[in-house]
């Protein structure tokens, strides 16, 4: 297992997202077989709804970006900087409620369940800091070795 070293830094340097689109606020563990991060519903979030919170449904966004969080330490430990990775889709997303509540603290944990090669599987999980599961998926990814070529064979 390939660990990283800590203080593992901001989401920020790790993922291909720039806020507001960057919906984590902090990496709490990170190695080649899972992740944990940690984020807070805020008011401003951008997919807030005033006088609800967020949809249930952002958690699915949640997982997106942890595991692009594990990449990108990954990476990162390797020298190398953060890659764009391609969402493929998602495997029974359940969640057990409709909004998430403004000021909600969420640990989001994904599971690296196909560890090599260029598709991956993670078994991913949202939870409030207390522990109670609110959403669950398998999610499939697919980054590439080399980003450019596989952009430039896809104009082909």
């Amino acid at each position: 297992m390939k660990t990283i070293s800590s203080p593992l830094p901001h989401p920020v340097e790790l993922a291909p997202h720039d806020p507001p689109m960057l919906l984590i606020d902090e990496v709490i563990t990170a190695d080649d077989a899972h992740v944990v991060t940690r984020t807070k519903i805020a008011s401003d979030y951008i997919f807030s709804v005033p006088g609800r919170g967020v949809p249930g449904y952002v958690g699915f966004e949640l997982m997106a970006q942890s595991i692009s969080i594990m990449d990108g330490a990954l990476r990162r430990a390797s020298g190398e900087p953060p890659a764009i990775g391609f969402l493929l889709g998602c495997r029974k997303y359940r969640t057990r409620v409709e909004w998430i509540a403004h000021g909600d603290y969420l640990e989001i944990e994904a599971i690296n369940l196909l560890p090599e090669g260029e598709l991956r599987s993670f078994d991913c999980h949202v939870r409030y800091v207390s522990g109670e599961n609110i959403a669950h998926g398998v999610i499939n990814v697919y980054r590439p070795e080399n980003l450019e070529t596989f952009l430039t064979s896809a104009d082909a």
